[in-house]
């Protein structure tokens, strides 16, 4: 129940005719350089708007530098490391979800993990998703 109410909520906040659902049954979108994915977690009870930034990358303190930073100025989501990739996350209570909180979410998490890992990977190696960036745009609220 809660992973319908998410994809019509997803498909309202794009203004999509479709939301295409993966195996996993999480909801990809890419966006740039990024892949991010929409999942519902925790019995149902959370959406979870994920993306790993970069791939394949040993970090160092430059590098968590520029995650610090990055998280400084994020609102909704954070971003971190572990011995391989970057992940930028963000986590909200499907209870209370609006169409905008959706829209908020999986923009920010979606030019982060764009932005973010196009610059790590430049800088610190590693490789994100779409090397020479998507052709479908994150969709756009207008």
């Amino acid at each position: 129940m809660a992973r319908a109410y998410v994809k019509e909520l997803v498909r309202e906040a794009f203004q999509l005719d479709e939301v295409v659902v993966d195996p996993d049954g999480d909801l990809p979108f890419p966006c740039g350089t990024a892949m991010f994915y929409a999942s519902v977690v925790d019995g149902g009870r959370l959406l979870r708007v994920w993306s790993r930034a970069v791939s394949g990358i040993t970090v160092n303190k430059a590098g968590l530098r520029e995650i610090n930073s990055t998280n400084v100025d994020l609102m909704y989501t954070r971003v971190w490391t572990d011995a391989w990739c970057v992940i930028v996350e963000g986590c909200l209570p499907v209870e209370t979800l609006r169409m905008q909180d959706v829209g908020v979410l999986c923009t920010e998490v979606g030019t982060t993990a764009d932005q973010l890992g196009s610059l790590l990977a430049a800088v610190h190696g590693g490789h994100v998703v779409f090397p020479d960036g998507c052709t479908a745009p994150l969709p756009t609220e207008d």
